[in-house]
């Protein structure tokens, strides 16, 4: 137990000075982490949609690629999505990553 009388000391996370440039270096990253992953890299492009504090990047590929993004059961996207989640927590930034559903017509 801990004693009543002890203090905690609760350090705040100061916010971004310019989280427009955080938001582009987090797309840059996206960018190169799946550009290294697939087997037709020209054709991976990333964007982003903006609020106060969340930013959507939405990656663009040719549907070759979409298997490898996603990975076996869903591991590297995952992975991509853990990692971007947390280097934008650092700034203050709530990231998610969005991927193209493409419609398998029969």
């Amino acid at each position: 137990m801990s004693d009543p009388n002890e203090l905690k000391v609760i350090r705040k996370r100061s916010e971004s000075k310019n989280p427009d440039v955080d938001r582009e270096e987090g797309r840059q990253l996206l960018e190169r982490l799946i550009r290294g992953l697939v087997d037709y890299p020209e054709t991976v492009t990333v964007g982003f949609a903006m609020g106060d504090k969340t930013t959507v990047y939405k990656v663009e590929c040719d549907q070759r690629c979409l298997g490898q993004i996603i990975g076996a059961k869903g591991k590297n996207i995952t992975g991509i999505r853990a990692v971007i989640s947390a280097t934008m927590a650092r700034k203050g930034i709530r990231a998610v990553v969005e991927i193209p559903y493409y419609c398998i017509e029969a």
